[in-house]
């Protein structure tokens, strides 16, 4: 079938265009550059440091602690709610929510350190590199079960 018959009227050239580039994002599993996607890092890949984990340890236990227990972040509600999705998915439910008496009036950074509290938490292991602040950076490491 051709394109002027789908009702876009491309004519030869542009018919001829549309097949490479749509050839061309086939080969690259739909990455324009042709290159391989970088696979998403794993919380089971040392996302975040032991100083981390220790400043969001304080901060939780001055800001979340009165209401929330600690193991509250270990159990299999907390792994349903975000096992399987990217770490930005927390960040945003926190940060949104939290503090229930005035949710968002903590820093980005402070958010990042309570999460990487909740790694430590879990038991995943930490790295040389602290957990990243950004929509991009969280959105490619992905939350798993322990």
């Amino acid at each position: 079938m051709t394109a002027k018959a789908w009702g876009l009227g491309l004519g030869a050239w542009g018919c001829l265009t549309v097949a490479l580039t749509a050839a061309s994002l086939s080969a690259g599993g739909g990455n324009p550059s042709g290159l391989p996607a970088q696979a998403p890092k794993s919380v089971k890949d040392g996302v975040y440091t032991a100083a981390q984990a220790d400043r969001g340890q304080t901060l939780f236990r001055s800001k979340c602690a009165s209401c929330h227990a600690p193991n509250r972040f270990t159990d299999d509600l907390f792994y349903t709610s975000f096992a399987g999705k990217p770490m930005w998915e927390m960040f945003d439910v926190i940060s949104d929510t939290m503090p229930e008496e005035a949710p968002g009036s903590m820093k980005p950074d402070e958010y990042i350190d309570v999460m990487a509290y909740l790694l430590k938490l879990n038991n995943f292991p930490t790295g040389n590199t602290e957990l990243p602040a950004g929509k991009e950076a969280l959105g490619a490491i992905m939350m798993e079960k322990p």
